[in-house]
């Protein structure tokens, strides 16, 4: 490539380059990558997969272990439908149960069992020790505080509650 060929490209690339784009794709990949490292940790342990614990551990957050179906959904960032589908799931292997409002029965509830609680306490370890693993080699306790930060800022602009 001749010198006036590279600095045209080179200035092809500049006008292209969007650091806001470069950050999301970073996001997503490192999600990705995150995510594939935590499921395959789950697997070798022969634990059940990774959407189950992100449900057991919103749940054990929650006042009373529980949080009405649509919360739950939100809290997890999947759709009601799907939501459904995996508590059923949940339900089936008798980690949850599905309870419903005392005066409202539209609204229904998912609750932690013992039995879910129990599992959640086997899962936690692993996961904790995947995150740790991948984040530590590179990111300090006050860096990755820093990300938390600075990505809940995007976050709550792009769900306009900034």
């Amino acid at each position: 490539m001749t010198v006036e060929a590279t600095a045209v490209a080179d200035q092809k690339g500049k006008e292209d380059f969007d650091p806001h784009r470069e950050a999301w794709i970073a996001i997503t990949q490192t999600h990705a990558a995150v995510t594939g490292r935590l499921q395959e940790a789950l697997t070798a342990a022969e634990l059940p997969p990774l959407p189950w614990f992100e449900v057991l551990a919103t749940l054990d957050r929650a006042p009373e272990k529980r949080l009405k179906m649509g919360e739950l959904a939100e809290a997890l960032v999947i759709t009601r439908g799907g939501l459904t589908k995996l508590v059923d799931r949940l339900i089936k292997a008798g980690l949850l149960e599905r309870t419903f409002c005392e005066t409202d029965r539209r609204v229904s509830y998912a609750t932690l069992l013992p039995a879910g609680i129990d599992l959640l306490g086997e899962m936690r370890p692993l996961v904790r020790a995947e995150l740790a693993s991948a984040f530590s080699a590179n990111l300090s306790v006050e860096q990755a505080e820093e990300l938390r930060a600075m990505l809940e800022q995007v976050r709550s602009s792009a769900c306009g509650t900034a």
